[in-house]
């Protein structure tokens, strides 16, 4: 079995308003490249995390949710996943297989200050995802108010 390699590029972007009655959220910058290179002969490769950045949410009345898309499919044979810590009084998904349909990242956000929570990414592949050329993804979390 040869070595896999998948890099991918994960880009944020974001979808917020300042509209006090939504709240504001702001994300702290793009991580690093994420690249799946190594594999053992007749085991999976190996994923990739990076815990780099953080999103902030700043005074949100109501009750709300974050939800996260990317703006292209996956190649075959990879995922790329995300988990966003909550913050207090929240609920996380936990790790959310990421697709160009928005799913629910973090709910039940009913905050009146600012917290500042952790990104971590994971970016995974089996073998049948073969050499992948370097490709970029970019992330879009979008703060909403929730029913």
């Amino acid at each position: 079995m040869g070595t896999t390699r998948v890099l991918l590029v994960a880009l944020l972007g974001l979808a917020s308003r300042p509209v006090p009655a939504q709240g504001q959220l702001l994300v702290s910058g793009s991580p690093p490249p994420l690249v799946v290179s190594a594999a053992t002969a007749g085991s999976a490769p190996v994923s990739v995390t990076n815990s780099s950045t953080t999103y902030t949410l700043a005074l949100t009345l109501g009750t709300h949710k974050l939800t996260g898309q990317i703006n292209a499919g996956m190649p075959t044979g990879t995922t790329l996943s995300v988990t966003l810590a909550a913050p207090p009084g929240a609920t996380s998904q936990g790790a959310v297989a990421l697709s160009t349909t928005p799913r629910d990242l973090v709910t039940n956000i009913n905050l009146t200050v600012a917290s500042t929570r952790s990104i971590t990414y994971q970016l995974s592949a089996t073998s049948a995802a073969g050499v992948v050329p370097a490709q970029t993804r970019t992330v879009t979390l979008t703060l909403t108010s929730a029913p």
